[in-house]
């Protein structure tokens, strides 16, 4: 059976270019996956975070090289591989559209970090502390004990309040005295939480008389603290020691 040469040297030369194209795709792979990582390093994305992306990454540019190939053996017929390709993505992707959906913002939530581990934050009606974040969901540990499972998806269609975001919190009490007492003098309340262990120097205590009913006087009292927790009872033990006569409540 006699040899086609040409065939023979046409198929040897699509073989040296897919070749390239091999080589070309994995230098290239390697080198896109470090400078991705380098770039998340430097933003301090988690470790996890960096390797994943890098990995995708790289996978991507691989998919890439592997199409070119394809298409250097394939010519006429990769128009209907592709075309078969990206029927089958487009079922893939509806049909699994959620999972991705709660996986993508699980790499947004790890890579932007609107919260860490540790932060307390509410969303979706649930208020809690941060106790896991993984690709798909982020575990919260609620005050009395429960744990919350929120799909990520949730952080990307819903309003999240960081409740640690920022070093201090205002914190509130109530001070009820007497209105037929001496008048009380905003100074005399801020000088009674100068000295409350966790209560922030700065910003000062706010003060405001917010009703006069029944004989008694009702002031809000609001301050600034690091640890809400511990600062609460501090101030209020403060308040009832320079205020005897009066009641103290938490806001």
């Amino acid at each position: 059976m006699p040899i086609d040469t040409a065939l023979v040297f046409e198929y040897a030369a699509r073989t040296f270019w897919a070749l390239l194209v091999v080589i070309a795709t994995i230098l290239l792979a390697r080198a896109v996956r470090r400078a991705t990582m380098r770039a998340l390093t430097r933003g301090r994305a988690q470790a996890n975070v960096t390797i994943l992306l890098g990995n995708l990454v790289q996978v991507a540019v691989l998919t890439v090289g592997l199409l070119l190939v394809l298409a250097i053996y394939t010519r006429d017929a990769f128009g209907w591989i592709l075309g078969s390709f990206s029927v089958v993505g487009i079922v893939l992707g509806l049909s699994l559209q959620d999972i991705l959906k709660n996986f993508l913002a699980g790499i947004w939530v790890l890579v932007e970090r609107p919260f860490r581990i540790g932060d307390t934050i509410e969303v979706g009606g649930y208020n809690g502390v941060v106790e896991e974040i993984t690709f798909r969901t982020t575990l919260l540990r609620t005050v009395d004990a429960q744990q919350v499972i929120v799909p990520n998806g949730t952080f990307m269609t819903s309003s999240v309040v960081n409740l640690t975001r920022f070093p201090t919190r205002r914190a509130t009490v109530w001070l009820v005295v007497d209105d037929a007492s001496k008048p009380i003098a905003a100074d005399d309340i801020r000088a009674a939480l100068r000295d409350a262990p966790q209560v922030a120097k700065e910003p000062p205590p706010s003060v405001e008389l917010r009703s006069v009913t029944g004989g008694k006087a009702s002031y809000l009292v609001s301050f600034w603290t690091g640890e809400r927790e511990a600062a609460l009872p501090a101030a209020l033990a403060a308040l009832r020691a320079r205020f005897p006569q009066g009641e103290v409540h938490g806001g």
